[in-house]
């Protein structure tokens, strides 16, 4: 009924070397905050950084692994991690992307609709509704479960609607960064969005060892760097989550660059 979620094949080494990371950095940063739920939270923070990067790109291992190294930069300064809205943005990202191999079903878009209510209104926010809205477009034009996803845009919609006329829960965040702060995360989903045209043309496999649909996969590459751009300027993102978003972008795209330079100094 649920086709979003991924399964860990253990007999990878590489997935091996996530989960033992992410249990030595949950231990690392016990220590260092002196509460265990924060260690929790941030070896939970560096998995979902992984993860991030195995949808953004995922005919490159290695590059999820270098972004899980830029977040362990939550372990010098904790306050604060969302992690169940990291966990959203993955789901958005493979209801569009395709990569598990399963059919999108009903059930699919509905369960994230709802988690989508949730955030919202747990956070006071419609900025998550509004992105909902926004993947769902982008699922219209793939033609992937069409009805399905029109309804769902249309009951996200009329929520946002009926709360601004009548309820006034729901609001759109302000910035809370500065200036250069700004600038940074503007550059990078500018120059991702340069990398997810040249990772999107490559061929990508999914789960089931079939080809990903390479319109889908660069559609929810968008939607991320969209999603992440949306929640900084009205989603009232705290650092940590910040810290997040800003490695799995800067991960692929470093490694992009670096495997590129090498390839080349290798040829010469």
């Amino acid at each position: 009924m649920f086709t979003l979620g991924r399964s860990m094949d253990f007999s990878y080494k590489t997935n091996q070397m996530i989960v033992l990371a992410s249990v030595v950095v949950a231990a690392i940063g016990w220590w260092l905050t002196g509460n265990a739920l924060s260690g929790v939270y941030i070896g939970f923070s560096v998995f979902l950084t992984w993860a991030l990067v195995r949808e953004l790109d995922p005919n490159h291992e290695y590059a999820a692994f270098l972004a899980a190294a830029f977040s362990l930069v939550n372990l010098f300064y904790y306050q604060n991690t969302q992690l169940l809205v990291v966990v959203w943005i993955l789901l958005l990202m493979r209801i569009l992307n395709g990569i598990t191999g399963k059919a999108l079903t009903t059930f699919d878009i509905f369960s994230v609709l709802g988690l989508t209510a949730y955030l919202s209104f747990d956070n006071g926010n419609s900025i998550y509704l509004l992105i909902f809205v926004l993947a769902m477009g982008f699922s219209l034009k793939t033609g992937e479960k069409m009805r399905a996803a029109g309804i769902a845009s249309v009951i996200s919609a009329g929520l946002v609607a009926v709360d601004w006329f009548f309820m006034n829960k729901l609001s759109l965040g302000s910035l809370a960064y500065s200036n250069a702060v700004t600038l940074l995360v503007v550059s990078v989903v500018g120059l991702s969005l340069i990398l997810f045209w040249f990772l999107s043309k490559a061929e990508t496999k999914d789960d089931k060892g079939n080809s990903v649909n390479r319109s889908k996969l660069s559609a929810s590459q968008v939607l991320y760097s969209a999603a992440f751009l949306l929640l900084f300027f009205f989603g009232g993102v705290s650092l940590n989550n910040l810290v997040i978003y800003l490695s799995a972008a800067s991960g692929a795209l470093l490694y992009f660059i670096g495997n590129k330079i090498l390839r080349k100094m290798r040829t010469n």
